[in-house]
Formats: structure tokens, C-alpha cells, sequence
């Protein structure tokens, strides 16, 4: 079935910071991907960058080691360190090239294990279970306030380890990077990663003195050939767990009830078979994802893509919603299908900087959907789909609000 999520008619233009653009991004992508696939735009935060929306050019830049994450040209990285968000995300492992991206990921990956997800799995459920207690009664919700803006932010703040007082202030935190992601560089956004900063410092401090079982007491005492994260790093890794951890996944799950609220068929497939869910979950990252787009490439090089030549220190944007659209990888891109099967889509990266918390979003999507399909079996959209209102980033995409009733 054809997409219903968005209105007709949306405008071609490509503004990654625009309202309008997110509320329908798909007619622009579309025409990006078949008639200008790898193109110069306008960068909502300063200049133009090469726009890759073919699946196979993406894969290319995610893979290749001549696009790098860290600028190439002199003084780049200086201005884009004026932004809060890039002096808060200096020096992460999704900013660094090996081999300080090899030691920042393997030290990360230790205390980051398959097995410390899994066994977050009662605890989400138990989370998720509460939530819907805490509701039920009413006969009615917004969805993102009320359940998916919550669940995620206790998840990744028990999983820190933030105390249950300061899980307001990490909401908080979490939206002031999505802001300056957008090119917010007021002084309230800047005060509020400040205040982040001097946070998870003291909490640095008392995991040291005191570990418990949580995961920033292990980011302090993770070691590897005597290497240990440094006070900054943390930072930039308590940063990304963060808005990875919880503005994402807020935006999945509205994203993708979205889905399936506007394919009812699909969603009375999923309500009638719930062993489809995992399989819908990776639909719903394909045809919805939260996220559109990884951090900027950099050519180390002159290299050659999709028949255009891009130059040494020139920027490199991929369209990760674009390439998952992309009719020459996927059968029948626009259906919207939660049993598809060979589903190879990107929404997680690809190659070295593939994204280290997959398991847990899809743990979190997966409870999530489990849950209120099973709960609320009468759940329903409360208003017409095209007066949803949604926000963006060059990165991310998600909804203001998501009114339901059941």
C-alpha cells in the first residue's frame, strides 16, 4: 500500500531544519534520488554540502574511508565548533577516524555488551507496563508526552545510572541537543549543555569514589592496554548515549504508530500475528526511522561518486530516509509492509561507525509496540494524520505530538 502518512503536494525543496519539510519529506527525497542523486544543497547551518540520496552511493560514503568524520579543510573545525552541540560532541567516536575511533568504540563495547542489554529486557517491560497502568483509565493520551518521551528517559538514566530526581533534567538535556543540532546557538541552549556538562563531571567523580552496577560507573573503570576514557570523552559519550538513547527512540515510536495508524491493514496484521512485531520493527526503521541522516562526511580526497567529483575537505551529507526509499534496493519502496523480508535497510549506519546501541533500540521499540497493542487493543489516531505536527534536524525527524485515544 502507498505511504498515507503525509499530505500531498509537498514542496521540493529540501530544508533540512523545515517543518514543513519533515511533515513530508519523501516527495523531495524521491525526486533527489532520480533525478540529482548526489547534488549540492544549501546546509541549514552554513554553506552547501554534496546531498547522497541512492542507496548504493550511501553505503559507499559510510564505508569508504575517504569520507571521514573529522574536517578536513583548515579552520573548519574551529567554526563548527561554535555550535553547542560540536563542543559538547568533540571527540566522540562518532566524530573520530581510527585510530582513536578503534580505541574510543573497543573501550565503550566493554561495558556496552549484548548481554548488559538483554538483561535490561524485564526492567523496560516492567517501565512500559506502568506507563500504560498510569493511563489506562483515561481513555486517551498523547502518545509522545505521556509514553514514549518517558520510557526511553528512564531506560538510558537507570542505565547511567542518574538518580530518579534528575531523569526531568536529562528530558531536558536530551532536547537541548536536538536544538542545537538545528542550529540553536541561543544562550539558554548553550546554558542548558553547560549545566549537562558540569552534571555528568560530578557524577564522574562520585563513580569513582563509589562504583555501583550501572553503566557510567563501568565507563570509568573500563580499561584496555592501560587506556582509559578521559573526563572529555565521557562527556562526549554520556552526550550521544543520551540523545541516541532517548531522543531517537522517543521519535521511533511516535514515527512508527504512526505506520501503522495510517496502514490500518498492516496494523491489524501486527494486532492479529504479534510474532511479526520484530519483523515490523524493522519496517518501521525503514520506512519511518527517527533517524535520517548520520553526522557529515569528509573527503580526505578527490573522490568520484554517482558521476559527480567531490573534492578534498568538500561535505558529504547522506540521506539515510532517502537511500531506504530507494527503488533499485528495495521491492516496492513505498509499501509499507511489516513482513518484508530481506529488509536491508541503513537506518543504523553502515561500516565502523555502525551504530553501537541497535540492540537496545530495537529492544525498546519492540517492548514498546508489544505493549500497547496488547494493552490498548482499541488504540486509534485522535486526529487526522496531516495535522500532525512534526520537527527536524539534519539528523533526526520525529513528532510535536501524537494524540490518541482508545
Amino acid at each position: 500500500m502507498a505511504s498515507k502518512t503525509c499530505p500531498a503536494g509537498a514542496h521540493l525543496q529540501v530544508d533540512l531544519i523545515s517543518p514543513e519539510f519533515h511533515a513530508n519529506p519523501f516527495p523531495a527525497l524521491t525526486h533527489h534520488r532520480t533525478t540529482a542523486p548526489v547534488s549540492r544543497i544549501p546546509f541549514p547551518l552554513g554553506g552547501e554540502v554534496w546531498f547522497v540520496t541512492r542507496y548504493e552511493d550511501a553505503l559507499q560514503v559510510l564505508k569508504d574511508p575517504r569520507f571521514s568524520v573529522e574536517p578536513q579543510r583548515p579552520g573548519l573545525k574551529a567554526a563548527n565548533t561554535d555550535l553547542p552541540f560540536m563542543l559538547l560532541f568533540n571527540g566522540s567516536m562518532v566524530a573520530s577516524d581510527p585510530p582513536a575511533h578503534t580505541r574510543l568504540r573497543g573501550l565503550v563495547s566493554k561495558a556496552f555488551t549484548a548481554r548488559f542489554v538483554e538483561d535490561l529486557r524485564p526492567r523496560i517491560q516492567e517501565i512500559a507496563d506502568r506507563l500504560i497502568d498510569d493511563v489506562e483509565g483515561r481513555g486517551q493520551m498523547d502518545l509522545i508526552d505521556d509514553f514514549a518521551s518517558i520510557l526511553p528517559v528512564i531506560v538510558i538514566a537507570e542505565m547511567l545510572g542518574v538518580p530518579t530526581e534528575h531523569h526531568h533534567a536529562i528530558r531536558q538535556w536530551s532536547k537541548a541537543i536536538f536544538d542545537a543540532l538545528a542550529g540553536d546557538t541561543s544562550r539558554a541552549c548553550a546554558d542548558k549543555l553547560q549545566e549537562f556538562g558540569v552534571y555528568t563531571m560530578n557524577m564522574f567523580k562520585r563513580k569513582r569514589a563509589e562504583p555501583r552496577q550501572d553503566l557510567i560507573s563501568q565507563l570509568v573503570q573500563v580499561e584496555e592496554n592501560g587506556s582509559r576514557l578521559s573526563d572529555e570523552e565521557l562527556v562526549a559519550m554520556i552526550a550521544l548515549l543520551i540523545f541516541a538513547g532517548h531522543e531517537t527512540t522517543v521519535n521511533l515510536i511516535g514515527n512508527g504508530m504512526v505506520a501503522l495508524f495510517t496502514h490500518p491493514e498492516e496494523l491489524a496484521r501486527l494486532r492479529q500475528d504479534p510474532t511479526l512485531i520484530p519483523a515490523a520493527v524493522e519496517e518501521i526503521l525503514r520506512f519511518h526511522g527517527s533517524v535520517t541522516g548520520p553526522g557529515p562526511r569528509y573527503a580526505t580526497e578527490d573522490v568520484e561518486l554517482g558521476g559527480q567529483l567531490i573534492k578534498k575537505g568538500e561535505v558529504v551529507l547522506v540521506s539515510l530516509a532517502a537511500a531506504n526509499r530507494d527503488e533499485t534496493a528495495f521491492e516496492r519502496p513505498e509499501d509499507f509492509d511489516i513482513a518484508r523480508a530481506e529488509n536491508k535497510h541503513i537506518t543504523f549506519g553502515q561500516g565502523i561507525h555502525f551504530c553501537l546501541g541497535a540492540p537496545l533500540a530495537r529492544l525498546e521499540m519492540q517492548i514498546a509496540l508489544d505493549t500497547l497493542l496488547k494493552r490498548l487493543p482499541n488504540l486509534r489516531l485522535a486526529v487526522l494524520p496531516e495535522t500532525l505536527r512534526w520537527r527536524g534536524n539534519p539528523h533526526t525527524r520525529g513528532l510535536l505530538t501524537l494524540p490518541v485515544t482508545f
